[in-house]
């Protein structure tokens, strides 16, 4: 009988807890403000267009030389996207710079922030066509009250694709404005 009993008290206790939300008669509640997020919203997903200004540093004799150029990029989540750039550097002959790359970013939202690595391949114009691929790093900062604009700064390793072409480092620093 005893087990009988701590079976029903148990049962009912237990059927209570699913009883549903608990409502108070008398003065009305107080609603309670929702906490604001933290940080900013400025990399979401989408689209941005930039400008840069940088430098080609040759491996070889060359001398570095500066130059500067455009890009487009758009990212599918806060964290993947791509990335499509040309830039002209003046060179002994103007070297034209086209690349593609996978940028992999982590933002970090408290600051307003997101460093930055981006694998992917190239080519040059250079008194000779020739494809590279490369690998960099960078870091952008976004200002959220002028409507997110971004400055960055990177640097690219770009391994040529021949043996007898030279490697070189590109670094650039821009601004970028996000649709």
């Amino acid at each position: 009988m005893k087990y009988l009993a701590s079976l029903l008290v148990t049962a009912a206790l237990a059927t209570s807890a699913f009883a549903g939300p608990v409502t108070y008669s008398g003065k009305a509640s107080k609603g309670v403000a929702p906490i604001a997020p933290t940080g900013c919203a400025c990399f979401d997903p989408g689209f941005a267009l930039g400008i840069y200004g940088g430098a080609i540093l040759p491996e070889g004799g060359d001398e570095d030389s500066l130059g500067g150029g455009v890009l487009g990029e758009y990212f599918f989540t806060p964290y993947i996207g791509l990335q499509a750039s040309y830039g002209v550097f003046a060179t002994s002959s103007e070297h034209h710079e086209f690349d593609g790359a996978l940028v992999l970013r982590y933002p970090i939202t408290s600051i307003c922030v997101a460093p930055y690595i981006m694998p992917g391949g190239g080519y040059s114009v250079n008194s000779s066509n020739r494809g590279n691929y490369f690998v960099g790093a960078g870091l952008e900062a976004r200002l959220e009250s002028v409507n997110c604009l971004g400055i960055f700064a990177d640097g690219a390793y770009h391994f040529a694709a021949d043996s007898g072409d030279e490697d070189y480092t590109i670094v650039r620093l821009g601004v970028k404005f996000p649709f």
